[in-house]
């Protein structure tokens, strides 16, 4: 599947412009690439198919992997992750109907109504949020169109066209799930994050270990990320873009990450309870901290 994301592309290039000095100033180590998936220190110690959310994750001490992986507990859900995935279930159906309709030169003003009729009419959307999820559907077809309109009549170009929705990537070669989910990969190899929530430290770790197993099966550079911030879910729509170099510091501290869990895990070394949880965490009624 096919797509864009929400914020106009003139605005992605000029932050983009802003790291290449920084990676012509700050180089990434070769060791660190990717394709070396085969050798230390990119090689882990095993391969135990961990998830990029339990090397990153939320958890300060790691108890949610330790909960999951070694003492066999159950997630639960809740209505953070819920309204996450509806979000991202939006985002996607938006971005390929919009393309399919486009595809075949219906009207601008046609493919608005049709896609915001069929997304909202084809997701089970809670009335809470219901108006917010509505103007974003808008804001991405308005977007997308925008953009695809543009180009047409400019060099004939849409690049948009080039990016790539919902990639899967084996991130096993580097001792990840064989099963990653990457949200968007542009045509010039931008990896980009979509997230619900405001900024944490752990998102940039995420994005590494994407770039990572991306370069590991496709042997080519992925210098940049981009992760997308949505917020103001209920309220008002607030979009917002950060540029990431991957650079080797991130990339060392993927690694670090990565290892310290397989340590935890081959160990069974139980990690104390945080002193506060991520209102995101399945585990938080279980360690019963605010």
């Amino acid at each position: 599947m096919v797509g864009k994301m929400p914020i106009p592309s003139y605005v992605v290039l000029r932050e983009l412009r802003k790291l290449h000095l920084r990676r012509f100033q700050e180089p990434i180590d070769e060791e660190l690439r990717g394709w070396n998936w085969d050798r230390p220190p990119l090689r882990p110690r095993t391969y135990l198919g961990l998830s990029v959310s339990e090397v990153a994750s939320y958890c300060p001490t790691k108890r949610d992997t330790w909960l999951r992986r070694v003492a066999k507990v159950p997630s639960e859900g809740n209505e953070t992750l819920k309204i996450g995935l509806l979000v991202h279930e939006l985002i996607h159906e938006t971005i390929k109907r919009v393309r399919k309709y486009l595809a075949v030169n219906e009207n601008p003003l046609d493919v608005y109504r049709d896609v915001v009729e069929e997304v909202v009419g084809a997701t089970e959307i809670p009335e809470c949020i219901k108006d917010w999820a509505i103007r974003l559907v808008k804001h991405i077809a308005i977007q997308l169109i925008a953009e695809a309109s543009w180009s047409s009549v400019g060099d004939g170009v849409n690049p948009w066209l080039s990016w790539i929705s919902e990639v899967r990537v084996d991130g096993s070669l580097l001792g990840l799930s064989k099963n990653l989910r990457v949200d968007a990969l542009t045509g010039s190899n931008i990896v980009v994050d979509f997230k619900l929530s405001k900024p944490y430290e752990n998102h940039k770790l995420m994005i590494t270990a994407y770039a990572m197993a991306l370069e590991a099966n496709l042997e080519v550079p992925v210098d940049y990320g981009l992760i997308i911030y949505i917020n103001g879910v209920g309220n008002s729509l607030n979009i917002k873009a950060e540029p990431l170099y991957i650079s080797s510091y991130l990339r060392k501290d993927f690694i670090d990450a990565r290892d310290e869990v397989i340590d935890m895990i081959l160990s069974e070394r139980e990690p104390p309870k945080a002193t506060s949880c991520n209102p995101a965490c399945p585990f938080k009624s279980y360690c019963g901290v605010a």
